[in-house]
């Protein structure tokens, strides 16, 4: 039931979620904030267990994921879709009475976004990427709008770091992983569009990437601090996406920037709370 959950995916989104809920100009009670983020948890639990539902027959085709627990056959699917629900119809009076009504509208858009438009749409168009994006980065707009009961400039450009983010990531993963999920019936975009236009999407979306950090600064959310680690770490991050555009092996590339990517995320969002921190309470 644990594994149904996608427990890592689940405490990475409460991560990002924290932070941006720190970053709001709002405060939020010590409480509510513990009941939004159990709510948050709840929901990326809850619409994960219903995804795998969906997906059991095809996850058995696909090497990383044939040892989950319905393809398998280690659980019956009917206790998937029960779990999924349970948790996602838990997570909205957490969400509603911890935070606010946009909060709580915020959440269920990203529920139907991911269980019934990301996930059949996986079969029938890459396109998906993009769509699965925008339940992938809300998290950041819950964490905020829960602690300012509205939608800004900050808010969106949170949203838009946590989206853009996605991008070269998922690309990178439907290079190096192409074949299963080919094996699988899955159009990912490196089997759609080719290897070339592949990584020339994944340098594109990283420069939208690493200017959309510089939004947060450039709207005073960070200073100093978060600005030159943003120019640092997106510096560094395109060199690493430039290096081995032209090389030979596009599987080893494609895993060095998903791999770079996850230090880049978790750094960058590890200065821009420092950097809060240090200029609220130094």
């Amino acid at each position: 039931m644990l594994a149904l959950t996608k427990p890592r995916i689940t405490a990475m989104t409460l991560i990002v979620a924290g932070v941006s809920m720190l970053l709001a100009p709002e405060r939020i009670a010590l409480l509510d904030a513990a009941l939004v983020l159990l709510g948050i948890a709840l929901l990326v639990s809850g619409s994960s267990a219903l995804n795998m539902y969906l997906e059991r027959d095809y996850d058995g085709l696909m090497d990383r994921t044939r040892d989950r627990p319905l393809p398998a056959g280690r659980m019956a699917a009917g206790w998937a879709l029960l779990l999924g629900f349970l948790l996602s119809v838990a997570a909205l009076p957490a969400l509603y009475f911890g935070a606010n009504a946009l909060t709580l509208w915020l959440g269920i858009s990203s529920l139907i976004a991911y269980v019934l438009i990301y996930t059949p749409m996986k079969r029938v168009s890459s396109f998906s990427l993009v769509v699965g994006a925008i339940p992938g980065a809300m998290p950041s707009l819950l964490g905020y709008t829960a602690a300012l009961g509205a939608v800004d400039r900050i808010g969106m450009a949170l949203f838009g770091l946590a989206f853009l983010w996605q991008l070269p990531h998922f690309i990178a993963i439907s290079i190096f992983r192409r074949r299963d999920y080919t094996n699988a019936g899955y159009p990912v975009v490196a089997q759609i569009v080719g290897m070339q236009q592949s990584k020339n999407l994944i340098v594109l979306t990283s420069i939208l990437l690493v200017a959309n950090s510089f939004l947060l600064w450039i709207f005073q959310l960070g200073g100093l601090l978060y600005g030159v680690a943003s120019v640092g770490l997106g510096g560094w991050f395109l060199y690493a996406c430039c290096k081995g555009y032209f090389g030979k092996d596009d599987e080893a590339w494609a895993k060095q920037i998903f791999m770079h990517s996850l230090v880049y995320q978790s750094l960058l969002f590890g200065a821009l709370l420092l950097d809060h921190c240090l200029r609220m309470y130094v």
